[in-house]
This record gives C-alpha cells, structure tokens and sequence, in this order.
C-alpha cells in the first residue's frame, strides 16, 4: 500500500494513493439525500446532541460559535493546512456540481475563511475504538452514514451527520471529545478528523482515494488499521487549544467545522451574515426543540462573531412565534376537555394501539410481547386576539408532533385535516407525555420505540407505507398505526377539543339560532346530475367529480350552504354540517358497492371560521362540520371499493347521498 502522509512527527493528514484505473468516488454519496439548508443542519447537530445526553438529571449544553479569520496562521499550521489544501484543491477538480472548487476559488478570491464550533457539555463522548462495529465512532468517523441509532433516540449519528461534511467547503470534519466512559488505553480528550473528497489526482500518475484522516501517525503501524488513528490525552488537548476547539471540563463531543459555509449555497454565491446566520440558528432551534428545551433537557447558546442569542427553559416562552405552543404543552397535563375562553387549552388522550415487536428483535431485557395499547395527548390553545398577527399568527391552525427527544417532527397545517381556525395544537406520543421527574410508563416508551422506526432519516414525519425498517423491525400490521397517528387519530382528537358540544336528547342546543329545516332533496342526489329544483331549495350546494389517478381512486368537490335559501342570504351562518356517502353504480343505475372513504383533506374557500371532516362507519360515510360564517368547502378523499360485486372498471358513475345534515343561521 501506497500512502501520502505528512512529516509532523506526532500528526497527519493521510490519503490512501491509489492506482488512477480504479473507479472513481464522489466522496460523501449521502449528502444528496438530505435537504442542504441551515435549519436542516440545525436540526441534525441538536438531535445528536439531545440523544447523546449522559445525566438525564441535568440538560445537555450546545453552543454555536462562529470564527472569521484575519490572521490564520496559527490555526493553519494546527490544521496542517497546506498538506489538507492541495488534497482538496485537487479533489474540486473531478467533482461533479458546485462544492470545493467554488470554496477554493472563493478563499482564492480573498473570501472570508469561517470556522464553526458546535460545543456540548453533559454528554457521552465519542464512544468506542478504532475497530468497533458497531459504536459512535464507527458511525460518526470511521464510517458516516450509517447509524448506531437504537431505542428512542431520534437517530444517533445517523445519516443526518453526513450534513456536517457538507457545510465546510472543505468537506472536512474535526472531533475533540470526552469520553463519559473510557476504555483500556483511553485518555480523554480525544481527537480526529475526516475529510471526503473525490477520488483525485495531484499530479500525473499520483492518485490518493476519496477520503482522508487527521490523526496520530501511531496507527500507521497497526497492522489491523494501517492508518492514522485517535490523539488521546494532552497532546489531544494542546492541539485542539491550537485549533481553537479546546473543551470544557465536561463529558461530550466539540465539532469544528473548517471553511463553514451556508450548505444550501455550495456555489458561494450569497452566503449569510453572521447576523443573519444567529438569526437563522436561533429561529430553527426554537422552532423544532422547545419542547426539549421547555422541558428542562437542552439548554442552546449561540454566538456568531458577537451576535448572540441563548435559549433555556426561562427563556423559551419569549419567543413569541412558538410561545402559544410552549403554553398548551406547560398546561397540556392539567387542560380540561374543552376551552373556557380565548388564552385557554383544552386537551384529549387518544387511545393509541401499536402491534409489537418481532422477538427476535427484542432486547435480552425487553418484555416480549412489547406494550402495545397506549394514549397519546392531542391539546389546543384557543387563541387570543393578539395572536392573530405578529409572529404567533404565523403558525395558528398548526399541530407541533414530537415525542420524547423533544424534537418537533413535523408542524402539520390543521386545515389538512378539516380543522382550520384559530389555535395552536400539539401531539406528544411515547415519552413525551411523561411529566418531570417521573418514570415513564413501559407503553409509551414502547410507543416512543416505534415512532423512532416510523420515522425516515430526515425525522420529520411518521410513517408506515414502504417503511422497510419498520416492517422488519415489527409484526405484520406496522403500517396502519405509523400513517394513523398523524391522520386519523390527530383529527379525531382535535374534533373532540376544536368542537365540544352540548347535546340534549340528541339535538344541538344553541339558544339564539335557527336549525334550518331539510328539503326531500337533501336526502339522495345522483352525484353527476343535478336534481330538479325544488319548490323549497335545498340546505346545501355541492359538486362532486372523481378520477383515476394511478391505482387510486379520488374524489374532489366542494359543498356549503345554499344561498338560494332566504334564511342563509339573509343571515350570517353560524355552523353547518353535512353527512353523506358514496354509492358505486353499473351502467343501469343500480347501486352496487358502497365506496370507503379513507384520507379525507378539506380546506375553506369562501367565508370564514374551522372545518373538520371525519370518516364514519369504518369509512361508509363522511361527515363535514363548519363553525362560523363558512360559506364553502373544497375537500378531497381517497376511495376504495371493498366488495366482490363490483371491480374498478365496471363502475361507470357513483351517486352522492347526502344522509342528514343541517344549517344553523343566526337570529
């Protein structure tokens, strides 16, 4: 074996030199599958940080901190710089895109040179050797991404790390760690570095491998690595003070990123402030961690060239766009079942079922089957006046979905679901629903346990359609709940929060209005031919069409109140609701199957006020509900026929039967 190593007789920068007829690498293939922007990479660095907390009795601790360089010259011969620089002025040659020849072209050009430093403290280090199989080091630097991720944890040094090489223009990545638990032969710190580059050639016939490492020339002379491997102990310490990456007297992983970059601008072209980057950082962590933070688990400073910012659990609630969710999650454990007002929260525990794990995918000490009939907790904050402008209103009528890291998965827009309006909503699944200081419930952190495998690599949703993992990881019937929780079961839940009602031997009582009373016409329709007027028209106006589209079955429409009736021309509508289903014909009117409504998205076009619409008798109807002056409803559904009677393709209409349904106006 070849190799091009540096002469510092303690360090090195080490590419392998390989024959120029071997086939060619990108480097870092990864990078492609995640989305390059900064609240990504912000989101991928907390994530890892709160999953690796040591103490679960005191916060993790992450700093951001931002250098620009005048005089560097230092922190380069720290770096070995000029050995690292020809390495990757030579690989921005044979990479394809924009990346680290736009950087050497923008240093070139006299462009800034950035360094990033993430810091955490109370954390659990770099764990393991240079030749474990399975440890974060060998998911972290030996070989990034892949992933040690296990449990609840939202993806440990998993594939997100991969964004850490794409944000330097270097593509390259130094550790400085302190290890929680040290084995034979450790002393903390710890430092290496990787750098992934293409396959490149520096000179004729003189070609060196797609990926580098900065480490002690010791591990030259194993003959199980044959390339540089960890600094330990002071010569680790003193190298990192050198390259400005010194740690605290604390457990945990610092991260210096050389030649930061925005990720999402790879070709230079407009790269932030150090303003606009604090701006930018404070904004995602607050967005997609307050409830890690709220909870007392991470506490988040920032520091980008003297723009600063802090985030703690005192300091949360000032955030003013993300402040009415960190309300409803304070008070979401004590919140009755309905509103009491504008401010108030209301809040429900959905019964939730998951299927269990396969034994043999059970831990030696996990309980087979695992828990698998559990709650989760939907609550709402009605909001105030206030909230419907400034930063607050931004995110009204949205869900915040998270579960026990804290992280927010996905902030789902209400109105997806039927349930626009004036509120801020969330759902905590698995751990999350766990008050401070109290052990968790075995169901929840089974629950927590699945959510983890129903997420994708980029965390930000839940799922079960064409989840590999999930169904190798659980019994048959995985899929259904993983899709249900952010469907189904959230719409339901805000139903019950979003339209408590009084009922009085079955009739809504609302002193002050009239219930309009229904025509013979509203009962049964054809759904592609409109009925003959009637001398009393009808509650309600709709149109509904359907489509083929793959093997998927849609239907699109639209319904609200008929102005045609005087009492609705002339009076403010104060709700409405309308119950109906589909009916599948064959080419003589006959009716055959009844066609199950499955997903059913909804959003107001006219007027104003909240809609919800939900999936009655296991998908036989549909029921619509407006509160407030909403004049019309474009709504669509996904369908399916269930029986042998009728296949796809023998269906030539379907009849829309509107089966109850009333309108409620005013006084």
């Amino acid at each position: 074996m070849n190799t091009h190593r540096n002469e510092d007789p303690d360090s090195l920068w080490w590419f392998e030199e390989v024959p120029c007829g071997r086939s060619r690498k990108q480097g870092l293939i990864q990078k492609k599958t995640f989305s390059r922007d900064l609240e990504t990479f912000v989101r991928e660095i907390l994530q890892n940080s709160t999953d690796a907390r040591e103490d679960p009795d005191d916060p993790i601790k992450v700093s951001f901190c931002l250098h620009e360089f005048d005089d560097r010259s230092a922190f380069e011969e720290a770096l070995q710089w000029d050995e690292l620089y020809r390495h990757v002025k030579a690989g921005g040659k044979d990479q394809d895109g924009h990346g680290l020849k736009d950087y050497v072209e923008y240093l070139e050009d006299g462009g800034t040179f950035r360094i990033l430093i993430v810091e955490e403290e109370n954390g659990k280090g770099i764990q393991g050797n240079e030749e474990d199989q399975d440890s974060d080091y060998a998911a972290l630097i030996r070989d990034p991404g892949a992933s040690n991720k296990g449990g609840s944890t939202g993806g440990r040094h998993g594939l997100g790390s991969t964004l850490l090489w794409v944000a330097s223009g270097f593509q390259t990545v130094l550790f400085n760690s302190t290890l929680a638990e040290e084995m034979e032969g450790q002393t903390s710190p710890r430092l290496v570095g990787r750098c992934f580059i293409p396959t490149h050639e520096i000179s004729e016939g003189e070609c060196y491998a797609n990926d580098g490492w900065f480490g002690s020339r010791s591990g030259m002379e194993r003959e199980e690595l044959q390339r540089p491997e960890s600094i330990w102990g002071e010569a680790a310490s003193d190298l990192a003070d050198d390259l400005k990456m010194g740690r605290p007297n604390s457990n945990g992983t610092t991260i210096m990123i050389p030649g930061f970059r925005d990720p999402s601008d790879p070709a230079m072209d407009d790269q932030p402030s150090p303003e606009e980057l604090c701006h930018e950082f404070e904004k995602s962590t607050a967005d997609y961690f307050w409830p890690a933070i709220r909870a007392g688990d991470l506490e988040v400073e920032i520091d980008m060239c003297g723009h600063s910012s802090a985030l703690t659990e005192d300091t949360i609630e000032d955030h003013e766009r993300i402040a009415p969710f960190v309300t409803c999650y304070d008070q979401m454990r004590e919140a009755p079942d309905s509103f009491k007002g504008p401010g108030t929260v209301a809040k429900t525990d959905e019964e939730y079922s998951i299927v269990s794990k396969k034994e043999d995918e059970c831990e030696d000490d996990e309980e087979y089957p695992t828990p698998s009939d559990g709650y989760v907790t939907i609550a709402a904050r009605k909001a105030n006046p206030s909230d419907t402008e400034g930063p607050a209103s931004e995110q009204l009528g949205e869900i915040a979905m998270f579960r026990g890291p804290g992280m927010v998965v996905k902030y789902k827009s209400g109105h997806y679901l039927g349930h626009s309006g004036n509120y801020h909503a969330l759902l905590a699944a698995g751990k999350a629903r766990t008050p401070p200081g109290e052990s968790h419930d075995p169901v929840d952190e089974a629950i927590d346990d699945f959510l983890a495998m129903a997420e994708p690599p980029m965390h930000d949703r839940w799922y079960g359609e064409k989840n590999d993992e999930l169904k190798a990881k659980y019994k048959y019937g995985a899929k259904g709940p993983a899709d249900a929780l952010s469907t189904k079961i959230l719409r339901n839940g805000l139903s019950k929060i979003l339209y408590n009602r009084s009922r009085r031997a079955g009739s809504l009582t609302r002193p002050g209005r009239d219930i309009l009373p229904k025509t013979r016409s509203d009962l049964a329709d054809d759904g592609r031919k409109r009925p003959p007027t009637p001398t009393t028209p009808p509650l309600l106006d709709w149109e509904i069409d359907d489509d083929i589209v793959g093997n998927k079955w849609m239907f699109t429409g639209s319904i609200g109140p008929n102005t045609e009736r005087k009492q609705i021309a002339d009076n403010p509508v104060d709700r409405w609701e309308a119950t109906f289903e589909i009916v599948a014909l064959f080419e003589d009117d006959k009716e055959a199957d009844t066609v199950l409504i499955e997903d059913v998205d909804a959003e107001i076009v006219t007027g104003s006020g909240s809609i919800t619409m939900t999936v009655l008798d296991d998908g036989e109807k549909g029921r619509i509900e407006a509160q407030g002056d909403v004049k019309m409803v474009e709504y669509e559904f996904e369908a399916q026929l269930p029986g042998r009677r009728a296949r796809l393709g023998d269906v030539s209409k379907t009849r829309f039967k509107l089966t109850d349904g009333s309108v409620e106006v005013s006084s």
